[in-house]
């Protein structure tokens, strides 16, 4: 009987040691599912960001028919014509730090991407602290500033949804796509298995994306 009940405890053993890394990657499985869930509503808020941005600045599309028919229209044709290429950039980087900033809140705050070497933005950290650095709570900000405006980690692709329709009624108002695509940062066990991409300094990264039509 006695050995009987040794058996039984070493065999329950047994079965928890199997079951712990069943249990451990069905956790780390469900703790990145949730961060990416909630970083999934800040990448939804920045693909609107994006688009909203764009829709003020960004040229619209060339139409003869709108031009011919609106002196206003004529007249800011005209300028989009002759400078499209700079006022489009402009458009762009407008676009894209409004997509980051929405994106703050769901980067990382660790210190990884400082110690990679991204560009510092002064005028950006003094907006975020206020000036008033406050020991590790204000660096954390300051690392998921870094994260967002690191080059690879935000991209932004801004569309207008012109159709044939609107080119031969000359309609001015054209929608406009943002899609915001974002490397969310893993930062759960096993997280290699999930991964889309890997740094040199051993950070994983999966990519999503977001996209917002607005009129």
């Amino acid at each position: 009987m006695k050995l009987f009940g040794t058996y039984r405890r070493a065999s329950a053993g047994m079965e928890a040691a199997l079951a712990l890394p069943v249990m451990l990657v069905l956790f780390g499985a469900v703790s990145q599912v949730l961060i990416t869930s909630q970083s999934r509503v800040h990448l939804e808020q920045a693909a609107y960001a994006a688009a909203r941005s764009a829709l003020a600045h960004k040229c619209p599309p060339f139409n003869i028919l709108a031009v011919l028919r609106s002196p206003a229209a004529t007249i800011f044709g005209g300028e989009c014509e002759t400078r499209r290429g700079q006022l489009d950039a402009i458009a762009q980087k407008k676009a894209e730090d409004a997509a980051r900033w929405a994106l703050i809140a769901a980067a990382p705050t660790t210190g990884s991407a400082s110690g990679r070497g991204c560009d510092r933005i002064p005028a950006a950290e003094d907006l975020l602290t206020r000036g008033d650095m406050i020991g590790g709570r204000n660096q954390a900000a300051l690392n998921a500033l870094c994260y967002v405006f690191e080059p690879g980690n935000v991209t932004v692709t801004l569309e207008w949804q012109e159709t044939l329709l609107s080119r031969i009624t000359g309609r001015t108002e054209v929608p406009i796509r943002a899609t915001v695509q974002f490397r969310y940062p893993l930062s759960t066990p096993f997280r290699r298995f999930v991964r889309d991409g890997e740094r040199g300094d051993g950070t994983y990264w999966k990519s999503g994306s977001a996209s917002v039509t607005l009129l």
